[in-house]
């Protein structure tokens, strides 16, 4: 190869290393979802952007045995990006039918699962620990 080629080459890996996905920096950031005055176990919880780009991180997660939930964006539990957020829930089973607790699943009124209708609001901020308000749905 001769010491053009050889530029060519590095400017190409140059170029090709720049345009990786830049992470947008995330706050650990924790809470608790309660449907009437109880815990809501396996309840998918989507934090999403309020006035931002389609193509904007939404932080979300799944509430455990006793509602709480802890967000992640691009690794397990790292967070979200600082911000305001419409929180969405819907009710997602993790578990297999055999395996699941017996009993009703959570009821979940639709207006919750819409960005457009859901009353849920909450803001991460730039800090080492967020813990959001505990979400009371009827």
């Amino acid at each position: 190869m001769t010491n053009r080629n050889n530029l060519l080459l590095i400017a190409l890996f140059v170029f090709v290393l720049g345009c990786g996905e830049t992470k947008e920096k995330v706050y650990p950031t924790e809470g608790k979802l309660l449907i009437g005055g109880a815990p809501a176990a396996n309840v998918f919880v989507l934090f999403n952007p309020v006035n931002s780009k389609q193509d904007a991180k939404r932080p979300s997660a799944t509430t455990d045995a006793d509602g709480r939930f802890q967000l992640t964006t691009f690794e397990a539990l790292d967070g979200g990006p600082a911000g305001e957020y419409v929180v969405t829930l819907l009710y997602e089973p993790v578990s297999s039918p055999l395996t699941r607790a017996k009993g009703k699943p959570p009821q979940i009124p639709a207006t919750y699962n819409k960005v457009e209708t859901s009353p849920l609001k909450a803001k991460i901020e730039a800090k080492a620990k967020n813990e959001i308000e505990v979400f009371k749905l009827p």
